[in-house]
């Protein structure tokens, strides 16, 4: 039943064009920790899945790999992905470049080397500003409302205790929502947490676990 619900669920929706593949030059990866297999009598549901996922991206991200050891989180994070991927107010190129800077600051191999391949070949976003960022956030070119969520959402997520309530009213004048803030501070909170397991289980680039 469960894979026939998600065969139905893929096909009612609107196939979007396959992007370009990123190119990903990772050296000096260290060998996984694990294998990653899902359990036995899942392997379809996570094959579709994984399917899927591909042709959305143009390629299969090695964390998807590892949450297909359990099958109910893969399915719950790629509908938690679906919902930021079309979200009213909160778009891609500043969910990606937050995404980036969490894991740059957690250094987290994986996620800054993957991710700075995919604003390159798909959003046109040059590694230079990328690069600078990690250094000083202030300094990526966005406009002054997307820059401000931007740098409150780290404050968030990196120095929690430092955030005041001018921080949020910066945000508030330049028109972003209570909703906008805390959906982007999830939204961070939760690709720090699979950084975090990445780094864990020693999976430093993309291709890894091939």
């Amino acid at each position: 039943m469960k894979i026939l619900l998600m065969k139905i669920f893929l096909f009612l929706r609107k196939k979007p064009p396959t992007p370009k593949t990123p190119v990903f030059n990772v050296t000096g990866m260290r060998t996984p920790l694990i294998d990653p297999k899902p359990p036995k009598g899942e392997e379809e549901f996570v094959k579709l899945m994984c399917n899927y996922a591909e042709e959305v991206m143009g390629f299969l991200p090695d964390p998807l790999l590892v949450m297909a050891m359990s099958p109910k989180i893969l399915q719950e994070f790629a509908e938690f992905l679906s919902g930021y991927e079309s979200h009213p107010r909160l778009d891609s190129d500043l969910l990606a470049v937050l995404r980036y800077l969490v894991a740059a600051k957690n250094d987290c191999r994986y996620c800054v080397t993957t991710s700075e391949a995919i604003m390159i070949a798909q959003m046109n976003i040059e590694l230079d500003d990328l690069r600078n960022a990690q250094d000083d956030p202030s300094t990526f070119p966005f406009p002054e409302k997307k820059k401000t969520l931007l740098l409150l959402v780290l404050k968030m997520v990196l120095e929690p205790d430092d955030v005041e309530k001018s921080d949020l009213e910066k945000a508030y004048k330049l028109g972003w929502t209570d909703t906008d803030i805390y959906e982007s501070a999830n939204y961070a909170v939760r690709n720090l947490a699979v950084d975090l397991l990445l780094k864990a289980y020693k999976i430093d680039g993309q291709g890894a676990l091939s």
